[in-house]
């Protein structure tokens, strides 16, 4: 009710001061009357709760400080927040008219302003790194070296945040000529090298052995470890445990194969006990012989640890994992990391490529399965004689540089065949310069554009030996140009918007779905005027994403809209959860990207995305979520058993993840980020200066979480926004900070649950007092309030869309776009048809 007073004290004081900027918004004299009766006496000249007086605060809504005031009270209004429930009430259709008063005026003012502004967007990293791929024909990230793109509005690729500074300009210009380098080749193929390597060759010790290839003296390294036939035995994870070959130097630089023929051995649940039954023996023979009083005590020791080998399932092991790394002038750099799956009777061969330069090099393996270090198998991991997953290398190779044509696909891109290539060499380079151009700017050129450019080949054509270097020069130039670099949509001629050109929209949509450049066929219905039809944007949209360019829509999309970049940025303590491992890491974020791409390229119900009956997940996670069936480290679809607490977003590992701070679950962001992503409501900024919640409850032995919130919310400064926030989270602690299930909270040594442990209390309450408990009653209640959430992900994915933050003026069509979304199924794909055939897609 607090939301229907702003309402009419904001439409009253509008007009008692002047004038609205906008049409139709001069109030009625039934509405001044509201004034006095609902708003004055706490915003007027007495009393200015909140520091805001609305007597006095001017209407001109295209000054943005005022405007942002005025935005406040319109989300108090729609917030439920003003009047006080015990101040006189306005009716709710009085309340409801002026908020629609309201958001009309600051709409049209919005408006207003955007009609004035040019819209010139520069890419993202990730933009230009797929661009370059597409333009040039080079896939090897140029952008790594470019500074962070600074988000706003939950992405990373809004126009206003991605500014340009003199030091990004050289980066640019340097990143262009690297590019070229790459792309463009001269003279013969280098020759190229076959480097075999067998480890078990060196029978010095560690990498004393010298081989020699091509010149180079290099170092053999075959680690501390056993030798079984022609395998090469890696136990486990050691800096004296890694195999591989270092100090040489390639002889030319490109892309290499590393080659590697390897097994696995996983021993079974049996074989796990009977080696950690003989060390447990051997320590307590050990400890007798020490002190023979001890025997008792040692064989009960015995028995308790060996019952944690015979239960617990981290040991119904997985796959060894091998992670490969190089090391190029004395920085290391991990190329990849993937399940040996290969039995030592049939070893398989596995490739890897990897970009090498002439530096110094060097190629490392390592077996990386990680067996959680816990009390009772901590200190016996790193003996032979404990029985876990492992690695068996046959032979490495180094195979390179790798060509599949010569010049290979790049050059061939860009100096194309043509009549003029070996008789007019000026004609041959315009003409190169041209389709580079077109390409690079995504648009038509005029005449001026290429004259520039062609002009500066001939100027640098007589000082470079060969063509080849010359037209790098204008090439370099395009890449570095705002033309290239700015997704510019030119100001309109009038005051009001304009739409897009052909080509202007074939660009935004394809950095939408692709974060890339167009390609041929949205180039060639640009050309023919025929993109902007509504049939053919739908048809475009469903070939695009089913394209898997769309991986890039996903990864940055769905990375950002659900914070999946933050994965990995506090992780969970090793101590108090040892299961937390890279490849645990890893697989979460590729779980949540592989959901949202399920529920995308099939159709599925987006409601799914708040509870579904089935999971994506590979091997890893499924050992983590305790579901069996499942082997390989590919993501696949699994119907969720019946006994599992698993199924939509909510249930997530990567989720719980970040919104925990390394030690502990965290309710409070766990509630904002269920009310940010899940309901489309900012919680607002906290209250400063009121510090953390206290370690400890007074009377209270074992105070969970949940017992130290309640304190902390007696501060009344902090009880408004966590009575809101707060049960939201308390739905969500029977996930530990890395997203294991528990039913009790852990208060034994390093986290361990005890049987006298509190158990979760995950009861809750929504914001508007409807109270449920745990995951599936938070789910439950989302669906119920399933036209917040579809509102939220509407005006998030019009935000990435566009590239800009949305505003009042954009709320008519988020409106429109759920209520297609509706129409067809709650389809994922029919929201982003319905975006992208809106006039607000394709107008400036």
């Amino acid at each position: 009710m607090k939301k229907h007073f702003f309402t009419l004290l904001l439409v009253c004081v509008v007009a008692i001061v002047s004038a609205l900027h906008a049409d139709g918004a001069e109030p009625s004299d039934h509405q001044r009357s509201f004034l006095t009766r609902y708003c004055v006496q706490c915003h007027g000249p007495n009393q200015q709760e909140g520091e805001l007086r609305l007597d006095t605060l001017s209407t001109d809504f295209s000054d943005p400080l005022i405007s942002s005031k005025w935005a406040e009270v319109l989300n108090s209004i729609n917030g439920h927040e003003m009047p006080p429930e015990d101040e006189k009430q306005p009716s709710t259709e009085a309340a409801a008219a002026f908020a629609t008063w309201l958001e009309s005026a600051l709409a049209q003012a919005e408006i207003a302003e955007r009609a004035t502004c040019v819209v010139l967007r520069r890419m993202n990293r990730a933009e230009y790194n797929n661009t370059i791929r597409d333009l040039v024909g080079v896939d090897f990230d140029p952008a790594e070296a470019f500074p962070e793109d600074p988000p706003a509005g939950g992405f990373d690729n809004i126009g206003e945040a991605l500014t340009m500074s003199p030091l990004q300009m050289e980066l640019y210009y340097s990143a262009a000529r690297t590019i070229l380098d790459h792309a463009l080749v001269e003279g013969e193929p280098p020759a190229a090298i076959k480097w075999h390597f067998e480890p078990e060759q060196n029978a010095e010790g560690t990498d004393r052995l010298r081989v020699k290839h091509d010149g180079n003296n290099i170092l053999l390294n075959d680690g501390n470890n056993t030798t079984e036939g022609n395998f090469t035995v890696v136990h486990h994870d050691a800096w004296n445990k890694s195999i591989g070959f270092r100090d040489f130097k390639v002889p030319s630089a490109g892309e290499y194969i590393i080659r590697i023929r390897a097994a696995g051995r996983v021993p079974s649940r049996a074989e796990v006990i009977a080696s950690a039954k003989s060390i447990l023996q051997t320590r307590r023979d050990e400890a007798i012989a020490k002190k023979p009083e001890s025997e008792k005590r040692e064989t009960e020791r015995v028995d308790r640890d060996l019952q944690h080998f015979q239960t617990d399932r981290m040991y119904d092991y997985g796959p060894p994992r091998v992670k490969v790394a190089i090391n190029l002038g004395g920085t290391p750099q991990v190329i990849s990391e993937f399940d040996v799956t290969a039995l030592p009777s049939d070893p398989a061969v596995y490739e890897v490529r990897a970009r090498f330069t002439t530096e110094k090099a060097g190629v490392k393996l390592s077996n990386v399965y990680s067996v959680p270090r816990v009390l009772e198998n901590f200190w016996m991991q790193d003996r032979d004689a404990f029985a876990r997953p492992e690695l068996l290398v046959d032979w490495i190779e180094l195979v390179g540089p790798m060509h599949s044509q010569w010049p290979p696909e790049s050059h061939a891109r860009l100096l194309f065949n043509s009549p003029n290539k070996d008789k007019d060499e000026n004609a041959y380079a315009r003409e190169v310069i041209r389709r580079f151009m077109m390409r690079a700017y995504r648009r038509p050129l005029d005449d001026k554009e290429l004259d520039a450019k062609f002009a500066l080949y001939r100027k640098y054509r007589e000082q470079k030996p060969t063509f080849v270097e010359a037209i790098k020069v204008p090439l370099a130039a395009v890449l570095a140009s705002p033309h290239f670099l700015y997704l510019a949509e030119p100001e309109a001629a009038g005051e009001s918007p304009r739409p897009l050109t052909q080509y202007e929209l074939a660009s935004r949509l394809s950095y939408f779905l692709w974060s890339s450049m167009p390609d041929n066929e949205l180039f060639r219905l640009a050309t023919r005027g025929e993109l902007a039809k509504p049939d053919v944007l739908e048809t475009q949209v469903a070939r695009m994403i089913a394209d898997p360019k769309s991986d890039a829509f996903v990864k940055n999309f769905a990375g950002q809209w659900l914070g999946l970049r933050s994965v990995g940025a506090n992780p969970p303590t090793s101590t108090l959860y040892p299961k937390y491992d890279r490849h645990l890491e890893v697989s979460m974020v590729h779980e949540t990207e592989a959901f949202f791409a399920e529920i995308l390229r099939h159709d599925i119900d987006s409601r799914y995305l708040i509870k579904s009956d089935f999971v994506t997940i590979n091997e890893r996670l499924a050992r983590f979520y305790g579901i069996t069936g499942v082997k390989g480290d590919a993501f696949r679809r699994v119907p969720v058993p019946a006994d599992s607490h698993r199924g939509g977003l909510v249930t997530q590992a990567s989720i719980h993840c970040i919104t925990s701070n390394g030690t502990r679950t965290s309710p409070v962001t766990r509630g904002v980020w269920v009310m940010k992503t899940m309901l489309g409501t900012d919680p607002g900024l906290p209250v400063a200066n009121v510090g953390e919640i206290p370690t400890q409850v007074p009377g209270i032995d074992k105070a969970t979480v949940r017992d130290r919130l309640t304190i902390h919310r007696e501060n009344p400064a902090c009880a408004r926004c966590h009575n809101k926030i707060d049960p939201l989270g308390f739905a969500l602690e029977n996930f530990d900070a890395c997203g294991e299930w528990r039913d009790q909270e852990g208060h034994g040594y390093n986290g361990r649950i005890g049987n006298n442990d509190p158990p979760i209390d995950a009861s809750a309450k929504m914001p508007d007092g409807s109270e449920f408990v745990g995951v599936e009653g938070l789910q439950s209640e989302l669906l119920k309030n399933e036209d917040l959430f579809l509102s939220g992900l509407a005006s998030k994915l019009t935000t990435y869309a566009l590239g800009r933050e949305l505003g009042f003026s954009d709320r008519d069509d988020v409106r429109d776009f759920v209520a297609t979304m509706k129409q067809n199924q709650y389809a994922l794909r029919s929201l982003i048809v319905a975006i992208v055939q809106s006039e607000t897609f394709k107008t400036k």
